[in-house]
């Protein structure tokens, strides 16, 4: 498996939430500096709708996957 690049995450944040109806647009940040560096989500009108956190790129994602379940009433 390749790993995932910035740009990679935006494009599949773009894919999992993004939506040119809604004017989403996935975005993805590396802040080494966090305990947590990794962070995918989506804006729409300059405000962040999703965010997962995460040690890696996967993680980020499976932690904005689990928040947009609870958000959503889902176990």
């Amino acid at each position: 498996m390749r790993q995932l690049t910035i740009e990679g995450a935006e494009a599949e944040a773009g894919w999992r939430w993004g939506s040119l109806l809604l004017f989403k647009r996935g975005f993805a940040r590396y802040s080494s500096a966090s305990r947590r560096p990794f962070e995918v989500g989506t804006k729409r009108f300059g405000s962040v709708e999703i965010r997962g956190q995460g040690t890696s790129w996967e993680n980020a994602f499976a932690n904005a996957d689990s928040q947009t379940n609870k958000k959503n009433g889902a176990l």
